[in-house]
């Protein structure tokens, strides 16, 4: 394979305004440790699939014959999302890059664990429920969020209409958003995603795994019987345990020592974990989904082909640089599911049928050059983009929200009680 050259602005511009289907990368990756856990799902199964794997022959032990391949996924598309907006909001916390980012502060919560939860991190981006319970504005009575003008915005959002997203949220349009706690509720606007990743293990064989705990102070399950304390926490005296209908509370089910985490734990064996030939990972930027977007100054307007393939431009080079630097912050997903890319990062330009691909090297320096000359572009345009965070505050019933949850949990870890 010939690399053609680093990928720039102007290549990638013609990209999106061409007809090329997409850019790909693929990355073949190697397990650190000899086994890898994959995350679990309900009822604490794996995602395990057989999948046709291009190059990848596969004999299956039964018959003999050739066969997909059993892997299983090591990190799915939602997760993947999650990494690369975690390393953009990194990028931009550390100033390495300018963003249109809104956030809610937190400070008004005594000690709330996290001070800050901006739209590169709340689960639903800038429509959460968490941006819609907070306020915006001066004054003694500012506007909820969605009653704000930045918030009426994003009631008149299509994708004939997308202006608002890249001018206070352009991530949303690149990751994807639904407006499902808005107005509208389920009915609300939806943006599919435009860049897509996962990582698969090739070739998983399941295994097992154990577990078990040796109290170093030898505590054995007769020892005593815990009650719940009045003060919270437990105790053996049930004097000092809190009552209900005048009989002490036993402390979890039973009262047993290991109902706060003292004693002997008998060890266990059970299905878990995979060993793999090696893991995968494919990351996929669309160019038909950047090419719905349109980008008037005002809904219901014309917009420019020039100005739209400008933003669509800028939003392709966000992607690329949220890959890219995902790339480089390494692939430690999950306690024992460490990986190491085994290949460099070249972009794979998908052309038009029976045209060769083209590829291009982009490291992260070439990365931020790109999304930095999008930006400037975006600008010379005179599409708008906000550069400046966007604070919210949160309403007073969800800082409370916050509060009852902090001590109920303080209760349940035996630290506290509620008030």
């Amino acid at each position: 394979m010939t690399v053609s050259s680093k990928l720039n602005f102007d290549t990638l511009k013609e990209a999106v305004a061409g007809s090329d289907a997409a850019f790909r990368l693929t990355l073949k990756l190697e397990a650190v440790s000899p086994k890898v856990f994959p995350p679990t799902y309900e009822r604490g199964t794996y995602a395990k699939e057989l999948r046709f794997i291009p190059g990848y022959k596969y004999t299956d032990p039964e018959t003999g014959r050739e066969a997909p391949v059993p892997c299983v996924l090591l990190d799915s598309v939602p997760s993947q999302a999650n990494r690369m907006e975690s390393v953009l909001q990194e990028a931009w916390s550390g100033g390495e890059v300018q963003l249109p980012v809104v956030s809610v502060n937190f400070e008004a919560v005594d000690n709330p664990g996290v001070t800050k939860i901006t739209s590169l991190q709340a689960p639903h981006r800038i429509v959460d429920a968490i941006m819609r319970d907070s306020s915006f504005g001066d004054g003694k009575k500012p506007p909820k969020f969605r009653d704000s003008e930045i918030g009426k915005e994003l009631g008149r959002l299509s994708a004939e209409y997308a202006t608002p997203l890249l001018n206070y949220a352009p991530h949303c349009l690149v990751f994807g958003m639904w407006d499902s706690t808005g107005p509208r509720g389920g009915l609300g606007v939806k943006f599919a995603r435009a860049i897509v990743s996962e990582i698969i293990g090739v070739n998983a064989v399941g295994g097992k795994k154990t577990s078990s705990r040796i109290d170093p102070l030898n505590i054995r399950v007769n020892a005593g019987v815990l009650f719940q304390g009045k003060e919270g926490g437990w105790t053996l005296d049930e004097k000092d345990a809190a009552k209900e209908k005048g009989k002490p509370i036993k402390l979890g089910e039973d009262g047993k020592p290991s109902e706060a985490n003292h004693g002997n734990v008998t060890p266990t064996i059970s299905d878990g974990g995979f060993t793999i030939d090696y893991a995968e990972q494919t990351t996929v930027l669309s160019l038909p989904a950047l090419r719905r977007l349109r980008f008037p100054a005002k809904p219901g307007e014309k917009s420019s082909p020039d100005v739209d393939v400008t933003a669509r431009t800028y939003l392709a080079a966000l992607g690329l640089l949220a890959a890219t630097i995902a790339v480089e912050a390494g692939y430690d997903l999950r306690s024992r599911c460490i990986l190491r890319a085994t290949n460099a990062v070249i972009w794979h330009l998908l052309g038009k049928p029976g045209e060769p691909d083209t590829h291009y090297s982009l490291d992260k320096n070439g990365a931020l050059k790109l999304y930095i000359d999008a930006l400037a572009a975006v600008q010379k345009a005179k599409l708008p983009i906000h550069l400046e965070e966007i604070v919210l505050t949160p309403l007073a019933d969800l800082v409370t929200l916050v509060r009852k949850s902090m001590e109920i949990a303080a209760v349940e870890t035996g630290e506290g009680q509620p008030s």
